[in-house]
């Protein structure tokens, strides 16, 4: 189930990656013989990969729904991570973030690991809508998803919500095409 871009490998955490991750971080950049990033995987990745292990204990089918590691086209390196925060609520929403390293920022990665993560969900029926909540401060992360068709759609103190809706014309019209 590994996605690629022009420029990007997006990898699904499964529970065996998580747990590599959770237990020895240089485990998973062995596996995958490459350089150390002493940056990733970050504290707030380090911080939910214990409950999404869980998840994925009790339902294997949450994989895709839960973090993807993001490496360049070549798997040469890390370069951040992104993902949801669990499968569509009873709206049809998912709720998306992202962490790109501080070394490969200003690249354009982020947005295309949101067009491509975006592109990937909305082909699951029950998506209908994709969320993001960002800092009111984080111009650059507000910037990756106006940029992939969100619009703001609320605040909360100094937190925006964006959103971006699966465009049902262009599903249907799809898959008139393929019948």
């Amino acid at each position: 189930m590994n996605l690629r871009t022009p420029r990007l490998h997006l990898i699904p955490i499964n529970l065996e990656l998580a747990q590599t991750l959770m237990k020895n971080s240089l485990a998973f950049y062995y596996m995958y013989q490459i350089p150390w990033n002493k940056n990733w995987p970050h504290p707030g990745l380090k911080a939910l990969l214990p409950i999404y292990s869980e998840k994925l204990e009790r339902d294997e089918t949450e994989v895709g729904f839960g973090p993807w590691v993001i490496m360049d086209i070549n798997g040469d390196h890390v370069i951040g991570d992104i993902g949801f925060k669990g499968k569509p609520d009873d709206n049809g929403i998912v709720e998306i973030g992202y962490h790109i390293v501080a070394s490969e920022r200003n690249m354009g990665f982020a947005s295309e690991a949101v067009d491509h993560l975006c592109q990937w969900a909305f082909k699951d029926p029950e998506v209908k809508g994709v969320e993001a909540q960002c800092d009111k401060n984080n111009i650059a992360s507000q910037k990756v998803l106006i940029n992939n068709g969100f619009y703001h759609t609320k605040r909360d103190r100094n937190v925006l919500v964006f959103k971006k809706v699966k465009n049902v014309k262009y599903t249907e019209s799809k898959k008139k095409k393929e019948l």
